[in-house]
Order: C-alpha cells, then sequence, then structure tokens
C-alpha cells in the first residue's frame, strides 16, 4: 500500500473528531476498515504476531457492514489512536 494512503487514512481519522456532516463517516469507515485490513493482510505475510491482532482490531471496529454504533464522545479517542497506530507503524504497512 502507498504511504500516501497511510496518511490520507491517518487524516481523515483526525478530521473525524471535529463536527461533520453524518455522511462523512460511513466514507471514514470503509477507508480505514480498508486500510486497517490491508495492513493485518500484509503483516499476517511477514508472520509478525502482535501488529497484524492490533491492524485486525481495527479493521473489525472501522467495519462499514456490521457497525458499531458508539456515542461520538467514544469515537474521537478511538479515531486518535487509530491515526496515530497508522502514522507509527506506517513502515509495516508501507510499500
Amino acid at each position: 500500500m502507498p504511504v500516501q494512503v497511510i496518511y490520507i487514512t491517518a487524516v481523515l481519522l483526525f478530521v473525524a473528531i471535529f463536527p461533520l456532516p453524518l455522511e462523512y463517516y460511513p466514507m471514514l469507515k470503509v477507508v480505514a476498515a480498508g486500510t486497517f485490513a490491508w495492513g493485518a493482510y500484509s503483516n499476517f505475510l511477514k508472520k509478525t504476531f502482535f501488529l497484524p491482532l492490533l491492524y485486525t482490531l481495527f479493521a473489525v471496529v472501522f467495519n462499514p457492514i456490521v457497525e458499531i454504533n458508539l456515542a461520538k464522545e467514544l469515537w474521537i479517542p478511538i479515531n486518535i489512536v487509530a491515526a496515530i497506530l497508522l502514522i507509527a507503524t506506517k513502515n509495516h504497512i508501507a510499500e
């Protein structure tokens, strides 16, 4: 996955802490779930242990098909942690 996609996903997650129209969040879930799913897949192939589990957890949390409905106050720290995780571990996902 190109590093630009990781940065774009992190920016989208950071932007999601602000009040935005409701149409923004389904798009964010698709992008974030895809990025985390790709991160989990690529790290499973590298035979690492902790990062694929963490990426899988976030892919499930941001899953757009079976949505997890949480209050906005709970999504804000989840989005921040997810964005920081992507930036901190970008070298493990980027090709």
